[in-house]
């Protein structure tokens, strides 16, 4: 690093000579160094639209032709910040050339030495969110909706990364020691830590649920605490919109804590259906509506064959009915369109058993009464006599 500071500085003394021989050539003295410094800036001035629109433009054309997107992205960011870090090196020669007093030239040069910094960490910054959004073969493993809160996670970070390291170079550059700020604030910080416990360990919940996977934007989950459509995977929380249409925010840490069912990953929606026949029905009309129902399913193309249980059996001789147990699955895993498919099977279930001449029992109660009580017999008082005619 000494003998590229070293090879630096002897460039610089040798460009500054050669334009104050220049300024010689113009006539010296105050007027020439002002020209001098006027035709410098005019010199970087035409150097920097040529460097953006000449050199930046032809390799901005030439990562597009060759299917490099993300290198024409990052020379997109590039441009500005270049562009003004250009125009400060300018600046920097017209300064050296003015042979201003000692203590302005040192406040100019110091001040051009910062802003030049500030472009360096401009540039980088600026070529976050390119690179972010150019890595979607990577993140997008994590599928489509955990993979955009990924992106933006790394884009925040990275940013938040970029923005303390520069103010950690700007302060040690300006004299102050951050080391020992930083340690001095030893004790505050551990105060801080442990005020900050649950936003650390929400953090890292957030960090769990990007590397298990366990839910992305859109997906319906249920915890013990809500049910409903993830909207934002945050780092801190994770928001659900109920179906409720309230908005839940939980934090990541009690989430990861807790189970947490994702329906939306689902390889098949089931149908759980119990079907009452009423105890007239015969014998051989239920093995017919058994073998009527379980062909209706196998022919049935909406309804899942492989993989998964497919089941229709007399199972229990109920209060008022014998009852006929289905268990089965749909292809899909979409709500309303399993919906549709359990509209369309409970009316075909009713007309197999309609068409087997038996029929759908209800609630029912019989009452049995052994004997009757005897009528009271009457008495004296309520016999009258009868009315004569005549």
């Amino acid at each position: 690093m000494d003998e590229i500071s070293t090879e630096l500085d002897n460039l610089n003394n040798e460009v500054i000579d050669h334009m104050n021989s220049w300024v010689d050539l113009l006539g010296g003295g105050d007027v020439g160094r002002w020209v001098g410094a006027a035709l410098v800036l005019l010199v970087f001035l035409i150097f920097k639209r040529v460097l953006v629109r000449g050199a930046l433009g032809v390799m901005r054309r030439i990562a597009h032709q060759n299917e490099r997107g993300m290198i024409a992205n990052v020379l997109d960011a590039f441009a500005l910040p270049l562009q003004a870090l250009v125009m400060l090196l300018g600046i920097y020669f017209a300064v050296e050339l003015l042979a201003l007093p000692t203590g302005i030239d040192r406040t100019l040069v110091e001040i051009i030495r910062v802003a030049a910094s500030f472009c360096v960490f401009w540039a980088f910054f600026r070529a976050v969110e390119p690179v972010g959004v150019s890595l979607n073969s990577l993140i997008g493993r994590f599928g489509a909706g955990l993979g955009d809160d990924l992106r933006q996670f790394f884009i925040r970070g990275v940013k938040t990364l970029i923005v303390v390291i520069a103010v950690v170079i700007f302060l040690e550059g300006w004299g102050i020691d951050v080391s020992a700020f930083l340690g001095g604030l030893g004790l505050a910080g551990m105060a801080v830590a442990l005020a900050a416990k649950d936003s650390v360990a929400n953090i890292f919940g957030g960090l769990t649920i990007f590397a298990d996977n366990l839910y992305k934007r859109g997906d319906w989950i249920e915890t013990p605490h809500f049910e409903g459509t993830v909207e934002v995977v945050g780092l801190r929380a994770t928001k659900v919109r109920t179906f409720a249409k309230a908005l839940v925010t939980m934090p990541n840490a009690q989430i990861v804590d807790s189970p947490v069912i994702n329906w939306s990953r689902m390889t098949h929606r089931r149908i759980k259906m119990v079907i009452g026949l009423e105890y007239r029905t015969t014998a051989k009309q239920l093995e017919s509506i058994v073998e009527r129902l379980r062909d209706f399913l196998k022919d049935d193309d909406d309804v899942a064959q492989m993989d998964v249980a497919q089941m229709v059996h007399l199972s229990d001789f109920g209060a008022s009915s014998i009852n006929i147990d289905l268990y089965y699955f749909t292809k899909t895993t979409d709500w309303v369109t399993w919906r549709e498919i359990r509209n369309r099977h409970i009316i075909a279930f009713k007309r197999i058993v309609e068409e087997e001449g038996a029929a759908f029992a209800f609630p029912s109660q019989s009452l049995y009464v052994e004997t009757m009580p005897e009528p009271a017999s009457r008495t004296d008082s309520d016999q009258r006599p009868a009315s004569q005619i005549g």
